[in-house]
């Protein structure tokens, strides 16, 4: 039986991870969330990556084995409140009704947390990881950072302006960035988790990931894949230049 799990970072219109699922067979297909708003340098335009959107939620409603995260240039399209508090840029304002309305309308595809174990490592993957400042900021509403927590933060408007606290590693004045708006240098420098492989995006490097003993900063427009039965996450020949 395959328990390979493959992970999909940051998409933002970049179609990698088509080659990714029609080339392998993987017991878990992880996206770790920012499907939207492109960057105009990579010729992808906001038309084409919507078009890479829907087929992406396509894929995910015909395989039961999609786990597909938020990141905060999905948040701000899925929530109102969160885009009023912690808006992200490349904002695309035009296409502000059709966004929401699809993210409404597959509300039970997404998610902010997904928790596995692998070769005797316990993952936890969000958008852009659980940092020590916003934890302890946000302990009387996520008391146990597990995924179960996590994803409850999407059914209260406390638990979203939770989600729209951005750093000052990122601009905004709050101790530490949430699970979709912190910084890998917030987890870098101090990881909350001590038991816990965290895996997450949104920290854009330009070529090579960042990887530790405990976390695992992945947006390098290519996908990885954690091999059951083989030690450490292996990047696969797929690749947005």
């Amino acid at each position: 039986m395959i328990h390979d799990i493959l992970i999909l970072p940051d998409i933002h219109g970049r179609t990698f991870w088509k080659d990714a699922v029609e080339h392998e067979q993987f017991a878990t297909i992880i996206f770790l969330g920012d499907y939207l708003d492109p960057y105009p340098s990579e010729g992808i335009n906001d038309e084409q990556a919507l078009a890479n959107f829907k087929e992406i939620i396509d894929y995910g409603m015909s395989h039961d084995n999609v786990v597909m995260l938020l990141g905060n240039h999905d948040m701000h399209y899925y929530s109102h409140l969160f885009a009023k508090n912690a808006m992200s840029s490349r904002f695309c304002f035009a296409m502000i009704t059709e966004l929401n309305e699809l993210f409404t309308r597959h509300k039970n595809m997404f998610r902010l947390a997904w928790e596995t174990t692998l070769n005797g490592y316990h993952y936890l993957f969000t958008h852009s990881g659980v940092s020590d400042g916003w934890l302890e900021t946000n302990r009387q509403l996520v008391a146990t950072a597990d995924a179960e927590h996590l994803n409850q933060l999407l059914a209260t408007d406390d638990g979203v302006l939770a989600l729209a606290q951005v750093s000052w590693m990122r601009g905004g004045h709050h101790r530490g960035g949430s699970i979709v708006w912190g910084d890998v240098y917030e987890i870098l420098n101090k990881n909350p988790l001590p038991d816990v492989y965290q895996i997450f995006g949104h920290s854009q490097q330009n070529e090579s990931p960042i990887i530790t003993d405990n976390i695992a900063c992945l947006d390098v427009r290519r996908p990885f894949v954690l091999r059951d039965g083989q030690p450490g996450i292996e990047p696969l020949p797929y690749h947005n230049a």
